[in-house]
């Protein structure tokens, strides 16, 4: 795909893409060693229950998807760390073959869009210390680094960052 000049589509997950959107998740993060356990890689391929229980947008090209984002409200299952008036991003996974197109970037963007729509003041999401691709990426989109909220579980270091919806 790298290369190519394709359509990009992106939409909102129905339940006839969970499987799919499971499956691309725990691929793309098995892709760069970001798999903290077994356990977490049964709540990847879970992407029905995300699809029930949260917004999850897919990123589709020549009518494939290629990527995915869920969407958390605080008090959700899927969030850890929302405050009322943020929504959280879990699991942005992208299937290496169709990386450095800037889909990742457009389902950010699209996120945004949706946290204006509901009214909310900002995104929010989590990262890993070495994912410094993702950092630059998050940086780049107008995320600031909100070191008084990062966190650690099952010995993994996690920063935490925040984008606005009032910055451009």
């Amino acid at each position: 795909m790298k290369g190519k000049a394709l359509a990009l589509n992106t939409r909102v997950a129905e339940e006839r893409d969970a499987a799919t959107v499971g499956e691309l998740t725990e691929r793309a993060y098995r892709a760069d060693g970001f798999l903290i356990s077994e356990k977490y890689a049964a709540r990847l391929r879970d992407a029905a229950a995300r699809i029930s229980g949260a917004t999850v947008l897919v990123a589709e090209l020549e009518c494939r998807i290629v990527a995915t984002v869920t969407l958390a409200a605080h008090g959700s299952q899927w969030a850890e760390i929302a405050k009322p008036d943020e929504l959280e991003v879990r699991m942005l996974a992208v299937v290496p073959e169709a990386r450095r197109q800037g889909i990742a970037a457009k389902l950010l963007t699209d996120a945004m869009r949706h946290v204006q729509n509901l009214g909310l003041n900002a995104l929010v999401l989590s990262t890993e210390t070495p994912m410094s691709n993702a950092h630059r990426l998050y940086e780049k989109l107008g995320y600031v680094r909100q070191p008084n909220r990062d966190w650690s579980v099952t010995g993994y270091e996690l920063l935490v960052y925040r984008r606005d919806v009032n910055r451009s």
